[in-house]
């Protein structure tokens, strides 16, 4: 019985929450990595017909896009019926024993208002523990800013028949700029308020920012750090190490310059190729301009950061 206890008091049922951000190799961990995770129950990007949310059956689907648009107060009337619809009869839950990870970057997608993300993660602690859950655990991969918006533009660019290099300045002028966006979407990547407002809800122990560049650049380290933090048994880090291709998607090229997407032209329904257009890839490129300008955003919150969770932000180029 004590030999129980102490491994109860060491590793506490947890709820563990990856929470995106966009553009930082989400899909590839929930498909790649994950996926290979029996140690625990995983939920990837959980589904549901709970909620009406528009005419957009797919985003009607996605559960936590849904809850974390609405009120906090949304686990205190509904939340034992939005677990019950992803775990099913709560007596038999309890019973099984196992922590959950659940991975769905529309929940990242709501730190440009981290007050807010932080009240929904207050309350849904709260009714987690009465599913067994004792800890609540947030995962979080982070992005370089100028390198994010780039990216993100990029992706975006095929429902942007005016995509370009004028556009993408725009953007940055924007986010950068406190009469425009900087306090709305420009919030998503303040980096520093999103880890202070979210420390102050799970304790900085149950928080973990990975950078998305450390991915790139020594794959096992970032993987060993994220699967420790999922409280992941040893031989099975080494195993998804020795085992895991680091080949996450993205669509910026080795010369610092992204490709834009171009919405296809189709006859028929059938897409033709761009060869048969005579189409050339349009690109975008984070100039040093546009570096200066995120720096002089974002650098202080970049260092604040660093200096909170002792992440070597500046061999990435955040500051």
């Amino acid at each position: 019985m004590e030999d129980q206890n102490s491994e109860k008091i060491s590793h506490p049922r947890t709820l563990h929450l990856h929470i995106g951000i966009p553009k930082t190799a989400s899909t590839w961990l929930q498909n790649k990595v994950f996926t290979q995770l029996d140690h625990l129950h995983y939920l990837n990007c959980p589904q549901s017909n709970l909620f009406v949310a528009g005419n957009n059956p797919e985003k009607k689907k996605r559960m936590m896009g849904k809850i974390f648009k609405s009120s906090s107060k949304i686990w205190q009337g509904f939340g034992d019926t939005i677990f019950e619809d992803m775990l099913g009869d709560r007596s038999t839950w309890l019973a099984g024993g196992r922590d959950l990870l659940i991975s769905e970057e529309a929940i990242g997608r709501q730190g440009s208002r981290p007050a807010l993300l932080a009240a929904h993660f207050r309350d849904m602690k709260l009714l987690a523990n009465n599913w067994g859950f004792e800890r609540l655990n947030i995962i979080c991969v982070i992005r370089r800013q100028d390198h994010w918006l780039a990216s993100h533009y990029a992706q975006m660019s095929d429902r942007n028949p005016g995509a370009s290099q004028t556009g993408f300045n725009g953007l940055i002028r924007k986010v950068t700029s406190a009469r425009e966006s900087r306090y709305q979407f420009g919030m998503l990547l303040d980096y520093s308020a999103l880890y202070d407002h979210l420390a102050e809800v799970s304790g900085a122990e149950n928080l973990i920012l990975l950078p998305y560049e450390a991915l790139n650049k020594s794959p096992r380290i970032f993987l060993q750090s994220l699967l420790t933090k999922l409280d992941t048994p040893d031989d099975k880090i080494e195993e998804i190490c020795n085992g895991t291709s680091a080949t996450a998607a993205n669509v910026r090229s080795n010369q610092g310059v992204w490709y834009l997407q171009q919405k296809r032209t189709r006859i028929a329904g059938i897409p033709l190729p761009g060869w048969l257009l005579g189409n050339s890839k349009k690109t975008i490129k984070v100039t040093p301009d546009i570096e200066d300008r995120i720096r002089e955003t974002y650098s202080e919150s970049n260092q604040k950061l660093a200096s909170r969770t002792g992440l070597d932000l500046e061999q990435y180029g955040y500051f």
